[in-house]
């Protein structure tokens, strides 16, 4: 019989390569694998954009890779929306969209992204724009989203449709990337928690219901969006700007056995 070491060999070399590739598509760059991050995006590949995200623009300009400003890397990711947009996914648009968890009794999430505000681009507008959101269907708006207003940056959690609170995070700072993290035990129960950091620094810390009831079948389990939507520009309504621009990089998803420090990482 002929000895098997080389065949044993051979499947281990193939299993490294495949591992290697894996770390590539969804960081860019060789890397330490972490089975907790269950998404992490960069937009350094020749296909910056992984199958498993979803693209709601209606522009050509609405969604860009960019060289220049990055936080990390060699490229970032560029939204721009116009009040004159036509609209996409019933409204005015242009978002990232994450897959929808599997598991609707286990929604501990981690979430990190890189943000910049331009310095042109991006005025102060009296109506909100939400940046970051956890959308959960039903044709109402997200149980948790985080928005700008009047250059304030904000949190706004509804435990319930008729109801909601808003966390100020501070003015919007404008020409600097941002590191965001972001601790959510999604629930529409007390045992609700919203952890959220800045730069290593934390924000605020939020106890309580943060999500919408699944029981009756209305509402799906969060969707985690990125990019710009504008609710306010829907239709042909305006406001006193008409343009905005932002900036991500570094974007990701941990579960709930990811801890702070595999989704801060370290910026090369």
């Amino acid at each position: 019989m002929k000895p098997k070491k080389p065949v044993i060999l051979v499947l281990v070399v193939l299993s490294a390569t495949l591992l290697y590739s894996y770390i590539k598509v969804f960081h860019g760059k060789a890397a330490q694998p972490n089975a907790h991050i269950l998404y992490q995006v960069g937009f350094e590949e020749h296909d910056p954009f992984p199958s498993f995200l979803s693209k709601q623009v209606a522009t050509s300009y609405g969604l860009q890779i960019v060289e220049s400003p990055v936080y990390q890397g060699k490229k970032a990711v560029r939204f721009e929306l116009r009040d004159t947009d036509p609209e996409s996914n019933n409204g005015t648009r242009a978002e990232i969209s994450f897959p929808n968890p599997d598991d609707k009794n286990n929604l501990e999430r981690w979430y990190a992204f890189a943000l910049l505000f331009p310095n042109v681009d991006y005025d102060a507008d009296n109506s909100d724009d939400v940046i970051s959101q956890w959308h959960q269907g039903g044709k109402v708006s997200p149980a948790i989203s985080l928005r700008t207003k009047d250059d304030k940056l904000f949190l706004r959690i509804k435990p319930d449709v008729k109801s909601k609170d808003k966390i100020s995070l501070g003015a919007v700072e404008k020409g600097d990337w941002h590191y965001y993290v972001f601790h959510i035990k999604h629930s529409s129960g007390a045992d609700g928690l919203i952890e959220i950091w800045r730069d290593g620094q934390s924000l605020t810390k939020y106890n309580g219901a943060n999500m919408y009831d699944l029981s009756d079948g209305v509402f799906h389990a969060p969707n985690w969006k990125l990019g710009i939507y504008k609710a306010t520009w829907n239709g042909d309504a305006v406001t006193n700007t008409n343009k905005r621009v932002l900036y991500f990089d570094e974007i990701k998803l941990g579960d709930e056995r990811a801890t702070f420090a595999d989704l801060m990482g370290s910026k090369k």
